[in-house]
Formats: structure tokens, sequence, C-alpha cells
């Protein structure tokens, strides 16, 4: 026991607005009332009730005599008469502080020694001033005595705060919860006590304003005065906080790593030992196997050690037999054993100089969702204790790496629903609240019961397409060019045939013949027919002489694998055109990625993309299809702004990739805007989105026909290399088009020089026009 004289945390402000004088009053008040049916303790509360007296009566001049540095003996009265007699002191945080807690008069060594080894307030949440909360914390202990003592009933404001120690030990956090015991404090009434309800407190101010702010204005604290003294009890909390974070962290949105990092920090704290590690791995199934890497960023001992040695094998093993035996895996360099190990890991575990391995698996609904790895690299006394602190944890842990695990799935879900269907973010709210009315009509037995339509009216649609330049005829040309290799290869090969003596001299001229014919052009239906000629009369005859060559062998069998199946040399130059066009086509996804990110950043819409030579995308931007966020026409014009500036940076980009290389291909760009709102349906049997009535389906028309569509009264097309190409029908349109090309000519995107062209008719549509500038 100590007799110390030290500041708690005391607050100056606290101090100028109510008055606290320490008395030992109440203390005597309890003591009179307690039970004294023990002799001992009748004996001690009796002596404590005398030693008290000269502190009651105080000094001649009737001041309160107040305990000095010296008075042991009387606060070792208090110390026992508070606390069971065999309560263990080293476990006893308790101090004796004045009325208002800051300054301490005496305390237990194991008090003493928590503050004087660093233990401190913690941070506030949410960044309050830590002057402002100390102060709110004083209020709102004031405010409770007052309340109790004067009106008898409860009223917490705050959550008290709690303080922190880091172990000198362990190098690891505690954290103690601080418990005021009032029962000797007095609240003295100093003026006419305010006629207070519980109603009139509630009802004093708007919920949004601090209840401190209106208890301060009906109950002033000058109207009162504290007398007496607080006993403080230090609670260790440690285990319970630590719980805590982890089920804070359950609700956090925070970055994923950052979540795992702060649990895996909890439970360090929550083992109280710095020797033992923790990873811990969310799992999940798809297409019914096994997931590990659902984040890479998140580590699994194991796991990086198995790669490390790159047993992939073990791995899986270890996976696999999670799902089918979840069980908890155990492994001590003590006694060199370790128990339900199906797979040899203990020459991993010693390499790496591990003493004591536990790998536990994390079950939601008896499903594996992910593993608790528990590890340390010198040896652990009481371990199995250990892991039963941790056992607490666990249904929390499971929850999280379930959460990882949905989190995964719903990715992978977006990513479907993005790139592979037309349920996209934007419109997936109206096919959900159809699939909700459908459910309703199924639970009241409505007969007949059918899915809704889906349908968005007076819906902005934007048709962009980049075309690459004479696709078809480039084709052709490498179709023409590998016919004519194997033309000419079956012509070398029956010159062979002939010096060998095989009657090959038919084949020879009908090869001529065949090149002779098609010089120009070639379908794939004569193709075809090639082969065929090939397969049936020079196969048979290179066959016999591959067998009597061997070294003949390897060339004839790849001629006649070509032969067989149309591949390799046959296709080659197909082959060079048909990668160059995946390339640009790759290249152009990127571009337009990039755009429907931005579009729907801007606002949200619905955007398709689909290739073919390029890439074609519509984009549809209305309010039925964003009810609750408001859509205007400057957010339409700025939907058009950016996709002619993305066909603008893509045709630049192909038109630089042409000027780099000959062989490159060019592209062509078009939009179609018309100026109208259009409907949109969802149609069930096809499984897509389709305009619906006369007037919106004007627009699938013009779409598919003005690709190769061509100037009025002339035979050019409209659609050239290095031009973007804009179709319109109304005024307004041409206006706004004009502008943004004048917006993208100043930043050196497109040229000055923009043509307004007539369009030929075509069938059922007159008088489209378009503008036309250059890159």
């Amino acid at each position: 026991m100590r007799t110390h004289t030290f500041s708690f945390h005391s607050n100056p402000t606290i101090d100028r607005l109510i008055k606290s004088d320490f008395s030992f009053r109440p203390l005597e008040n309890y003591l009179k009332k307690l039970n004294r049916s023990s002799p001992i303790r009748m004996r001690m509360i009796d002596e404590l009730i005398e030693t008290l007296q000269p502190y009651l009566t105080g000094n001649k001049d009737n001041s309160p005599l107040l305990p000095g540095t010296d008075d042991q003996s009387l606060f070792d009265l208090i110390y026992l008469a508070l606390n069971p007699l065999l309560a263990d002191e080293r476990n006893c945080f308790l101090a004796i502080a004045s009325p208002l807690p800051g300054k301490i008069h005496y305390c237990t060594d194991a008090f003493n020694d928590l503050f004087k080894n660093g233990m401190a307030k913690a941070k506030s949440v949410g960044g309050t001033d830590p002057e402002v909360n100390l102060l709110n914390e004083y209020k709102n202990y004031i405010y409770r005595l007052i309340l109790s003592q004067c009106y008898h009933f409860s009223f917490q404001i705050l959550e008290p705060g709690h303080y922190t120690y880091t172990n000198p030990e362990t190098g690891l956090e505690e954290y103690y919860k601080v418990n005021i015991d009032t029962r000797f404090i007095e609240v003295v009434v100093t003026g006419e006590l305010p006629d207070v309800t519980m109603d009139s407190i509630i009802n004093a101010g708007p919920a949004r304003i601090d209840p401190l702010t209106i208890l301060e204005k009906i109950l002033p604290l000058h109207f009162f005065k504290l007398s007496g003294f607080a006993v403080i009890t230090l609670e260790n909390i440690t285990d319970t906080f630590a719980i805590d974070q982890i089920r804070n962290e359950l609700v956090n949105h925070e970055n994923e790593d950052h979540i795992y990092q702060q649990v895996i920090k909890s439970l360090s704290v929550l083992s109280g030992n710095n020797a033992v590690h923790f990873s811990l791995k969310p799992l999940t199934r798809l297409n019914n196997e096994t997931i590990v890497d659902i984040n890479p960023k998140i580590h699994s001992f194991m796991m990086d050690l198995a790669e490390q040695f790159e047993d992939e094998i073990m791995l899986q093993s270890l996976f696999r037999g999670y799902q089918e035996n979840p069980v908890t895996y155990y492994f001590s360099s003590a006694n060199n054993a370790g128990n339900n190990f199906e797979i040899p890991i203990h020459d991993l575990l010693e390499s790496k100089k591990v003493k004591v391995y536990a790998c536990l698996p994390l079950l939601f609904k008896q499903k594996v969702v992910g593993i608790l790895e528990i590890y340390a690299f010198k040896e652990v006394l009481f371990f199995e204790n250990i892991l039963a602190k941790i056992a607490v944890a666990l249904p929390l842990l499971s929850q999280l790496t379930k959460n990882s695990a949905d989190h995964f799935s719903d990715q992978i879900n977006d990513v479907v629903r993005q790139h592979f269907t037309v349920l996209q973010p934007a419109v997936l709210w109206k096919f959900h609240l159809a699939a909700w009315n459908y459910l309703q009509k199924e639970q009241n037995m409505e007969a007949g019961a059918a899915i809704e339509s889906i349908t968005f009216d007076d819906v902005y649609a934007i048709y962009g397409a980049i075309d690459i330049k004479d696709s078809t005829l480039k084709r052709n040309e490498a179709l023409l060019k590998d016919i004519h290799n194997m033309l000419d290869e079956s012509i070398s090969i029956s010159n062979k045939l002939i010096i060998a003596g095989y009657p090959a001299e038919k084949i020879k001229t009908s090869c001529v013949k065949f090149k002779s014919k098609y010089q120009h052009a070639v379908t794939l239906k004569d193709e075809i027919a090639i082969l065929t000629f090939l397969r049936l009369y020079l196969k048979p005859l290179l066959m016999p002489l591959a067998e009597e060559e061997p070294d003949y062998l390897a060339y004839a069998n790849a001629y006649l694998e070509q032969v067989d199946n149309g591949n390799g040399k046959s296709h080659v130059n197909r082959n060079i055109l048909e990668q160059k066009i995946g390339q640009l086509n790759e290249d152009i996804t990127g571009f337009m990625a990039g755009m429907i990110g931005d579009l729907q950043q801007l606002h949200p819409g619905y955007i398709k993309t689909f290739r073919t030579d390029g890439v074609e995308s519509d984009i549809y931007i209305g309010q039925s299809i964003t009810p609750r966020l408001n859509l205007d026409g400057g957010k339409i014009r700025a939907y058009r702004a950016l996709q002619l500036r993305y066909m603008a940076l893509i045709a630049k980009y192909t038109n630089q990739m042409s000027l780099l290389s000959p062989s490159a291909l060019t592209t062509t760009q078009l939009i179609f805007a018309p100026g109208t709102p259009i409907t949109i349906t969802f149609r069930n049997d096809e499984k897509r989105f389709d305009v619906e009535g006369a007037d919106n389906i004007n627009y699938e028309i013009i779409k598919k026909r003005i690709d190769k569509i061509c100037i009025k009264g002339k035979t050019e097309r409209l659609n050239q290399p290095g031009k973007i190409a804009i179709v319109y029908q109304d005024d307004d349109i041409k206006t706004e088009y004009l502008h943004l090309i004048s917006v993208l000519h100043e930043e050196g995107i497109l040229r000055e020089n923009v043509e307004v062209l007539h369009l030929e008719d075509l069938k059922d549509v007159f008088g489209l026009m378009a503008i036309r500038v250059e890159i």
C-alpha cells in the first residue's frame, strides 16, 4: 500500500465550474449502515470510525482536517473495509481521490505502477479534441451524480472511456476500464433546486443538440457542491476490448487488407504473448473448386511456406482435406510430433524453425470459409491456454472470412454482369423489383403469375461504331495468298512425285489451272473444293513416298495435316491478319472500358458493347433508368461530349499506328445521335434489350444501314479513315456537336475543317445529315 498525491486527469475548467471538498463524512454514514455480523469486520469498522473522528470534527476554525502523506494507517483501514479480506493487492488497482477524481490521495502499488509505466487515456473516436473529450467526461460524471442523488434517476450521457498500457514484458497493449465508486460523495445544493423531470430533459431541445448543453442550461453547476471522496478502480478489459475490436472490423468498410491487419493485431493483444504470430486466410469455392487466393495480399504462413518450396501438391492436399474433414492441425517441436496431419508438413515447419503451430478451420454453417494459423518460433508455455482464449474469437473470424468470400463472389458476379450479361448495375434495380413482385404473386398463389415487362421510357440513345477499314477485302486478299501458297507447294510435291515415277502429271496440271483461275478473288467454297481435290488425288500418292523416304516423312506429314485440317501454312496470312484485328480490337476495347467507366461515374446508364470487325456500342441514359438521381440536359450533353472525346482518342491512336507501319490496320469512326428519346424493353425470350414501337425501331434501322451510307449525289462513303462522322436528324444536335468539336479542336485533338453533309436516302429513312471532321 502507498499513500500518494498525484494528478489522475484533472481539468481546471471543471474546478471553476463546481466546488469540491475532500471529506470522510459520507464514509462514516456508510460504515454505520454496514452489516456487522462478523466480529472481525465489526472491530475493523469501529476502529475505522474512531480513526475518522479527528477528520470529521475538523480544526479549531471548523475547517476540515485533510489527510496527509503520513496517514497510511487510515487509508489502509479504508482499503480493508472496502475490499474482501482475502483480496490479492497485487491485482487490485484501487485509488482514493477527491470527489472530482483528479487528485489521487492514496492508491495500491498495482495502480501506481500502471501510471508510472505510461498508462494513458485512449484517443477518442472520431478525432475529438482530447481536452474537449475529457471536459465532457467530467461533466457527464457530475451530472450523473446530481441526477441520481437529487432527482433519483439515472441518465447515462456518454460511454465511459478506457486507458491503454503497454506491457513492458510483452510489448503488447493492455486496456483498462475506469470504474468510479460514488457511494462516498454527497451532492450539496447551494441554491434553489430546479424542478426537473426526465421528460423535461428530453424535451428541452432538438435531438441534434448535445445533451450536456441542455443539462447545463436547466441545471447550472454553480447550484451544486460535491463533498466526500471517490474510489477509483481499474478493470482489465483487454480480452473484451480485443473481441470488441474484431467485432467492429466486421462492419468496417475500409480496405480489406487493413481490416485483416487490425484483426491480427487484436488477436495478438488477446493472446497476451508477443512471441505468438497469427495469419488469417479466407477460402471459398468457385465452380466447386477451392479458391485460396481470394485476395493475394492477405497472406497465409503455410501457403507462403509451401510456395517457397514450390510444393503445390501439399497445398492442394491441405485445403482439400479441410473441405472434407475440418479439424485443428497441431504441431509442436517439443515432442517432435503433431496430430491430425494427413500430409507431411513437419519438414516444412522445422525448416523454418517453427516450434509450435496450429491451424484452425473457420466454419460457417458447417462449411469451411477460412483458416486461422497460430505459430511461434520459440517454445511457448501454456500454448493450449492461448488457443482457449482465441477460441472465443473464432465465430467472429468465421464471419469475417465469410464476408470476404461473399465479397469475392460479388466481384465475380459483377464482372459477369458487366461483361457477359445485360444486367448491368444501372438497370439491375428494376429486375430486382420485378422479381420481388413475381415472388409476392406466387406467395399469394395468384393464378397465372408472370414476370412483368422491364421497360425504360424516354431514354436518350447514342450509337458508336469503330470499324476496321476494308476488313472483308483484306480477309479475301489473305485467303487468296494462302490458297496460292498451298497450290505452289502442291505443284512442287507433284514434280517430286513425277521424278520418282508416280503418275502426278494430271494433279500438277489441275493445280496450275486452279492458280490461273483464282488470280484475283477466291471464296471459302473454292478453298474447300481445292483441299478436297488434293485430299482425294495427291494424298494417296504422297503417303507411300513418305514411307519409302524417312527423311521426307516430317515434311509430308506437315503437308498432309494442311490438306486434312486446313491449318498451318494454309492459314498463315489469315492468322496474321486475325492477330492484327484481335490486337487492334483489344486496344479499342481498352479505350472503351475507360469511356464506360467515366460515363458511369458521370451518371449511371445502360451501355452495351459488341465486337465485330471493330467495336460497336449502344449508350442509353434516361431518368427512368435512374429515378432517384436527377438527370438534366447538362448531363446528357456531357455524355455526348465524353463519347466524342473517346472516339477522337481512338481515331487518333489508330491513325498514328497506320503512320508507323504501312501494314497497320486503319479504322473509321461513326456516331449516330438521335435528338428524340426512345423506349427500350427487355425481351424475355431473347434475354436482351430491344426497341419498341415504330418510332423507336427507326433508330435500329438507321444504325444497321449507315455504316456503308454515301454522301448524297456522290459515290463517296461517309465513313473514312482518319475522320469522325456524326449522323443526326435534328438541328439542335448539329449545333451541340459543332460546339463540342470546337472544344476538342482547341485541345489539339480534332482539326478545324468541318464538313456538314447531306446523306443519301435509305429505304424508309429520309433527310439524314452528317458532320465529318478530321483527326
